[in-house]
């Protein structure tokens, strides 16, 4: 085999890669607007409005610190194409999309935003999530 033939073979587009690619990115940049929510209401700061559903506003801060970080290995985790990458990307976008509409009395636009985003995730880890472990 010649080096031209191999760099065709490795060259070959797998369907679906985009929407693993943009899943994964989507994960890790909502991981990050998560943790700065959640430092800044943490911190008390006026930023957010504190009407929240139920619990208070420093409770809400720790948890969207966590479910932060847990989105960004996941969507770190997807990049690598891990096999459990997917589904815990699934479960912290459906958990984000659920908390965020709790929490949309805080910031609507980014609430809103934050949830058309899971949706897509949602969808690209649903239809081509299982890709990664087939080619690997």
């Amino acid at each position: 085999m010649d080096t031209t033939q191999r760099f065709t073979e490795s060259k070959v587009r797998v369907e679906g890669s985009g929407w693993l690619g943009f899943a994964g990115t989507m994960l890790v940049i909502v991981g990050f607007f998560n943790i700065i929510d959640g430092i800044t209401a943490i911190a008390g700061n006026d930023y957010l409005v504190n009407q929240l559903l139920f619990a208070n506003l420093k409770a809400w801060g720790w948890f969207f610190l966590i479910w932060g970080i847990i989105q960004i290995l996941a969507g770190l985790a997807i990049y690598s194409g891990a096999a459990w990458g997917a589904f815990v990307g699934i479960v912290a976008a459906a958990f984000n999309l659920i908390a965020q509409l709790a929490w949309s009395h805080t910031n609507s636009i980014w609430a809103i935003s934050a949830m058309v985003l899971d949706v897509l995730v949602i969808y690209g880890l649903v239809v081509y999530g299982g890709q990664a472990r087939e080619r690997t």
